[in-house]
């Protein structure tokens, strides 16, 4: 892959339901900020040992099943397995959502297993001739899971405070700001992780394109002898000599 496909940027990921108000958030809070722990441990694992699956989110037959019966026709040769125990590892809100779409048989899920798999594709032909930069690529989707959990623990913190559903208003906000804190940096590192993977991408092209401008200087300078090579390939006999040009009356 080459060019921009090469830099995943944060935020692009799609989000079931997203954009639509929390509501019940002290309920659910608590299991968000055990699932942001899960993740943060993740986060200082080394890619190549990341850690196993959170509680629940093993991939079960019965969604690998399912899941590759809509991915048969789109992406025949993919490794359907792989790239559920990816996710698992790697962004658990991405395969909670894939089991919601399963099981709620949502009429777009078809289309949103694509796009996992389009880019679970893209980083396993990476892996494969650049091992160093997909370990960048895998740190990148860690970090983004991480910015979409803390991103809805601060709004769910924020509902809890708005309709009074907090057990604890003051452990809420301060919960909220530290989550605010660590979100702020979360994006700051991967800014900085996909500008340096762009800077590698760009040094690249410019080594390519230097490459090329060598070799196409070498060509002009072997003009007369390709050409004559190409005339002896086509008749077999030698090139006759150019005609001089006559010279010009005074």
């Amino acid at each position: 892959m080459r060019g921009n496909a090469c830099f995943p940027r944060i935020w692009l990921w799609p989000e079931a339901g997203r954009g639509r108000r929390c509501r019940g958030a002290g309920r659910v809070l608590a299991a968000v900020v055990v699932a942001a722990m899960v993740l943060s441990c993740r986060l200082t694992a080394a890619p190549s040992t990341a850690a196993p699956a959170a509680d629940g989110a093993a991939v079960s037959p019965a969604l690998t099943g399912a899941v590759r019966d809509l991915l048969a026709a789109s992406h025949p040769s993919l490794d359907v397995g792989a790239m559920l125990d990816y996710y698992s590892r790697t962004s658990p809100d991405i395969h909670a959502e894939i089991r919601t779409h399963i099981q709620g048989r949502s009429e777009d899920a078809a289309a949103y297993l694509g796009r996992l798999a389009d880019h679970f594709q893209r980083l396993d032909r990476i892996r494969e001739r650049n091992p160093d930069e997909f370990e960048r690529l895998l740190n990148l989707d860690l970090l983004e899971s991480r910015a979409r959990m803390l991103g809805r623990l601060v709004l769910q913190s924020q509902a809890a405070l708005n309709d009074g559903s907090a057990d604890d208003a003051a452990a809420v906000r301060a919960a909220m700001t530290r989550a605010k804190e660590e979100l702020r940096g979360v994006l700051e590192r991967a800014f900085d992780n996909t500008q340096q993977n762009q800077r590698i991408e760009l040094n690249r092209l410019e080594a390519e394109l230097r490459t090329m401008r060598r070799l196409l200087d070498e060509r002009a300078a072997k003009r007369d002898l390709i050409i004559r090579q190409r005339f002896i390939e086509l008749c077999g006999q030698e090139m006759p000599a150019a005609a001089t040009a006559p010279a010009a009356t005074p």
